[in-house]
């Protein structure tokens, strides 16, 4: 059974510098040919510092820049964690060369009874914030998983 007091905790801070080999690595894998995202001279010419990221690019680094500890203590089954759904808020492009900091917190979470068990829904909600401070995107992640064995058993 989820913990429904952990709603609203936060995680410690993660960090990610945004890399333009991982943006064109990730554009391309995605199919994509927009100048912005592959080339830097196109995406200056477009009055942006470097080359841009697509709009769901902060899945590329979402693991590395979110503490992990948040997650385990919800105690999911990890083989069975599905994603659900995605969203991003942005108030700027992502642009290779910036910093982030990414704020997370478990945003809700609920249980529901599946054909094949309880299932457990989690909404992982995470703030990125550049180096100065200021606000770059919000990500809302849904994510679907049965309960961990131990818990089962018990």
């Amino acid at each position: 059974m989820i913990d429904r007091n952990l709603i609203g905790k936060e995680a410690e801070p993660g960090h990610v510098t945004i890399n333009a080999e991982s943006i064109k690595e990730f554009a391309r894998a995605i199919g994509e040919t927009n100048p912005l995202y592959l080339d830097e001279k196109a995406a200056r010419a477009a009055g942006y510092a470097n080359i841009v990221a697509p709009p769901t690019y902060p899945i590329a680094f979402m693991a590395e820049s979110m503490n992990p500890d948040l997650f385990i203590e919800l105690n999911l089954d990890i083989t069975t964690v599905v994603h659900g759904e995605q969203e991003f808020e942005y108030q700027r492009p992502l642009v290779a060369g910036d910093t982030l900091t990414v704020h997370a917190k478990l945003a809700d979470a609920w249980e529901k009874q599946g054909r094949s068990g309880t299932l457990t829904f989690v909404v992982f909600e995470a703030n990125a914030v550049d180096a100065a401070n200021k606000p770059v995107y919000t990500s809302r992640i849904t994510l679907l998983a049965k309960q961990a064995q131990e818990e089962i058993a018990s």
